[in-house]
């Protein structure tokens, strides 16, 4: 029975009524306790009567009471008063969605305010489990301020929970036909398998997204009809318009999230809130650039390539580094070409020795066109067979064959790459090939090729130190390195390897090979060598910029390296993730985000990168993006050091105890594995062997890895240990202590005098 104005519910006054549903009535009520309007929600008879659907109601009810994001309502309390069973909850004072929906759609940029953080609030709750399974523009409320507050998450079920078709049904409120024939109410934001009364799930949610965001940006709902029976039907059986031939205005991106969101079948869906938040911000950053991602080319509109590494057909294994490094070569000489994307080394070596096809190449990619080929070598003589594949329909737009010695080795480089520019700005990009384009592009391949090895020996050293750094051990490190120092030896005016030899050996300190001033010492003097050398080299100051960041904690001068590699080489995928790194251990967290996102865009298969994210997603509490991120790195490099020890620590902040312990002892990396148990054998309550496995850590790991020490002492909650640590880590300028401001496993130090004294030795201070 509603209640009446001026009446009382326990302590709280009916101020007026706010709304009536199939799953309770909402009143507008005064909290004399703490003097401030609230919302009230009275539950309908049938739950309140009925003692299983109340515990589980309640059941859940706390679980949402503990969601805490910004664009959700906050749930106060489930209370009881003179039998009535009520839910109190914060008031929001505004407009829903539904009263912003206009004729033709919102602006593009309103859309994206609105649905961005509609979006951020569905993965916040997604990642507790909690399923809406009511979303939609009437369920959504825009505040005074602007802010957007999902509502009725007190009334969502949590996703490991069966559905009940009872309480779907009860969602489904009866409502008037509206005008234009369309009924007003739940049934047109329903996920199909939602109306058949089957399990529903986070893409359920999914499905009633991508209809909120069509209704904003066109003005009308996907699935329209003259009753509730009409418009089911459309749901399950239709698809509807494209917003994309709605709105010529909105970009195809847009468009494409929709349709995914729509989708029938759940398993065809965009899976997760997160890929959808990742999108939708992806649109808003082209936007902010200045960019219209309208108007941006879509990948059969630019010249892009994928040079995939070339199989070696000699008659010795030996000579693969000689395959993969011609590859490498003509990777680095085209990404230097004005107007041409090429895709990263990382991810078109991904498909070394693989059975994949150019298309799903070109997709993984997003790339136009692949270049692939073969190497013969036989003694001094090399056969290199080339060819240009279109991906779209596989079309050869050019190939070639060159029987050549292995002096003509640079000059075939050259050739190849000449032929690949001249074809794809011709077929591609509609240049027309007047009589000086050939001239134009030798000279700017020249330009490009400029600093590599001129010696043929050396350039043979120096392709087998790419090809053992790439295996990332420690003894192909090692082998790398004697590489590399021949080569120099032999041409010490070889800028690329003083490079390449500084990055070695920032490597054996990371991995803690070395010690961290003996093996940054060594890196800053071969960086230091190739900047003199070539003061123009991206590659140089990527590197220098990374000393600076983890050894010498200089945070300026490594903001400045980076910005000159980026300047030198916009779209250097390495110089782009670790200036994301850069910007997490200051605490600009977008901003880290934006760049690593960039970074994937030119590498999208860097196993590296989707790491990073899953570090800096985990310090930044948004956990289910965090394990995402780390199951790609996963996926893509099974044992990627750390990985394992990183996404377990993430489970474990999910209160996955048990997944997260089995996923430590997967860890190849002894020092992250160790790391990892200690912490989470603590957590499980398991000391002993929590104590076994920190003992190890010390006993096996301290002399280079004391930060990792600390934090496992941090994650145990022994704050005097961890901070004892600390300073040992300090003292070896472990380069562990540059995720310091971040790192949550350090938050029961931030209380203490002594965390104030160590982020100002850091300059680390806010």
């Amino acid at each position: 029975m509603p209640l009446t104005l001026g009446s009382r519910l326990g302590p709280y006054e009916i101020v007026a009524p706010l709304g009536a549903g199939g799953m309770g009535e909402v009143y507008r009520a005064r909290d004399p306790r703490l003097k401030r309007d609230i919302a009230i929600k009275v539950l309908p008879a049938d739950v309140a009567s009925s003692p299983d659907r109340l515990a589980r109601f309640e059941r859940e009810a706390t679980t949402v009471a503990g969601l805490n994001h910004p664009n959700i309502v906050v749930l106060y309390s489930i209370e009881e008063a003179g039998g009535t069973r009520f839910l109190t909850m914060e008031l929001v004072d505004g407009r829903s969605l539904a009263a912003l929906v206009a004729p033709g759609g919102l602006p593009l940029t309103q859309v994206l305010d609105l649905v961005i953080p509609l979006t951020d609030a569905l993965v916040s709750a997604h990642e507790k489990g909690v399923v809406h399974r009511d979303l939609k523009p009437a369920n959504v409320m825009v505040t005074r301020e602007g802010r957007v507050k999902v509502l009725d998450f007190g009334l969502a079920k949590l996703a490991q929970v069966d559905s009940d078709v009872d309480a779907t049904q009860a969602a489904t409120v009866a409502a008037p036909i509206s005008e234009a024939g369309q009924v007003v109410g739940t049934v047109p934001y329903m996920a199909p398998e939602q109306l058949r009364g089957e399990t529903v799930d986070a893409r359920s949610d999914l499905f009633s997204l991508g209809a909120v965001i069509y209704e904003l940006a066109s003005g009308q709902r996907p699935f329209v009809g003259q009753s509730h029976a009409d418009i089911s039907s459309a749901i399950l059986r239709d698809t509807p318009v494209s917003l994309a031939s709605l709105r010529a205005d909105l970009p195809g991106e847009l468009a494409h999230i929709v349709d995914r969101c729509l989708e029938k079948r759940p398993r065809e869906r965009i899976q997760t809130a997160l890929d959808v938040l990742n999108e939708l911000r992806s649109i808003r950053r082209a936007l902010e650039r200045g960019v219209s991602p309208a108007s941006t080319p879509s990948s059969d509109q630019v010249a892009s390539i994928a040079v995939l590494p070339f199989v070696n057909r000699s008659a010795s294994a030996d000579d693969e580094y000689f395959s993969d490094g011609l590859a490498d070569e003509l990777i680095n000489v085209l990404a230097k070409i004005r107007g041409l994307r090429v895709a990263a080394r990382t991810s078109a070596f991904h498909f070394k020795g693989k059975d994949t096809t150019i298309a799903e190449i070109g997709q993984a990619l997003n790339v136009t066109t692949v270049l692939e080929g073969s190497v013969r070598k036989a003694g001094q003589r090399v056969r290199i067979s080339v060819q240009l594949v279109k991906v779209t329909d596989g079309y050869h737009l050019w190939s070639e064959t060159y029987d050549r010695t292995l002096e003509d080795i640079f000059a075939v480089q050259d050739d190849i790459a000449q032929s690949v520019v001249k074809e794809l700005r011709t077929t591609l990009l509609g240049e027309e090939a007047d009589s000086g384009a050939s001239g134009r592009v030798k000279a700017e391949v020249s330009r490009a090729a400029r600093g590599r090895a001129t010696d043929l020996e050396v350039n043979r050293l120096y392709l087998q130190a790419r090809h053992f750094l790439d295996r990332d051990t420690p003894d192909d490190l090692s082998k790398a390195i004697e590489y590399l120092e021949d080569a120099l030896g032999r041409d010490p005016e070889f800028a690329l390897a003083w490079s390449l030899l500084g990055a070695a050996h920032t490597r054996e300190a990371d991995k803690g090979l070395v010690a961290a001033t003996v093996g940054y010492g060594r890196a800053r003097e071969a960086v230091e060598r190739a900047l003199v050398l070539d003061p123009d080299l991206a590659e140089g100051h990527a590197h220098m910029a990374w000393i600076q960041k983890n050894y010498d904690w200089d945070w300026a001068g490594a903001q400045s390296s980076f910005a000159r590699a980026l300047e030198l080489a916009p779209h250097n995928a390495i110089a782009l993730r670790r200036a994301g790194t850069l910007a997490w251990t200051l605490g600009r967290m977008e901003e880290g985000f934006e760049l690593t996102l960039r970074a994937l865009e030119q590498d999208p298969l860097s196993a590296h990168a989707y790491n990073n994210l899953g570090e800096a997603f985990h310090d930044a509490n948004r956990l289910v993006e965090s394990e995402a991120a780390f199951r790609k790195a996963l996926e893509l490099a099974p044992q990627k050091a750390a990985a394992h020890a990183g996404l377990a620590m993430t489970l474990l902040e999910r209160s996955r105890r048990e997944e997260a312990l089995t996923e430590a002892t997967r860890e190849q990396d002894e020092a992250s594995r160790l790391w990892a148990l200690a912490i989470i054998h603590h957590a499980l309550n398991h000391a002993s062997k929590s104590d076994a496995a920190l003992r190890e850590l010390i006993e096996n790991h301290a002399e280079t890895m004391a930060f990792l020490v600390a934090e496992a002492y941090g994650g145990r909650g022994d704050i005097d240990a961890a901070f004892e640590w600390l300073e040992k880590a300090y003292a070896q300028r472990d380069g562990g202590l540059v995720g310091l401001k971040m790192n949550p496993h350090l938050r029961c130090l931030h209380h203490d005098s002594r965390w104030g004294v160590l982020l100002g030795k850091m300059r680390l201070e806010d």
